[in-house]
């Protein structure tokens, strides 16, 4: 009855989402736990995709910025002040998306939260990064007076719009004393790599 059982297989649940795998039907719960395709969902709409489909779906349907970036390259962010919480996709040369979200700084203290998180369904980590938060100069045309950097393992988020923004792996409360000039914008590089 074993030898039936193993011969009998069966599609990823997720293979409308691009997933190309066929498996024995009594491992198809745990294939499904630990799938790179299992779906993102866009928090406003309800729609549901892979995370490279749901990036075209963000930026026509709602406008949310997106960029390329590279492993192991350190990428500038400059980030405005708002009243706002700002989300950025960033898509990696391997399609892999990523956010980075900057919280409005509506705590007492002026404080802005920082979160990078991996926009994918139900994966493990698979990727660490380093985050810097670079202070003003002390006059214009000095060097940065401070700056601070955080390194963690990215978490993941199948739903980008309700990233927690007080919590994360990759995560930074920046001070007032670390946004620049009056605008209070925030001087951010991150840099993201891939684990083998």
């Amino acid at each position: 009855m074993d030898v039936m059982v193993d011969v009998y297989t069966v599609e990823c649940l997720y293979k409308r989402f691009g997933c190309p795998t066929s498996m024995a039907y009594h491992s198809v719960a745990d294939h499904a736990a630990s799938c790179r395709h299992a779906p993102c969902y866009c928090f406003d709409c309800r729609f549901d995709s892979s995370p490279v489909s749901l990036v075209g779906h963000l930026t026509a349907r709602h406008s949310w910025p997106v960029e390329k970036i590279q492993y192991e390259v350190a990428k500038s962010f400059v980030v405005p002040a708002s009243e706002e919480d700002k989300r950025r996709l960033l898509v990696a040369e391997d399609n892999c998306v990523f956010l980075l979200a900057v919280g409005a700084g509506r705590d007492p203290g002026g404080r802005r939260p920082v979160n990078v998180v991996c926009v994918r369904g139900n994966a493990k980590p698979l990727y660490t990064g380093v985050l810097w938060v670079d202070g003003p100069p002390a006059a214009p045309g000095q060097p940065l007076t401070s700056s601070f950097q955080l390194k963690a393992t990215v978490a993941s988020c199948s739903v980008p719009g309700e990233v927690d923004m007080e919590q994360g792996w990759l995560h930074a409360h920046v001070d007032p004393n670390m946004m620049h000039g009056e605008s209070g914008e925030l001087h951010l590089r991150l840099c993201l790599t891939k684990l083998s």
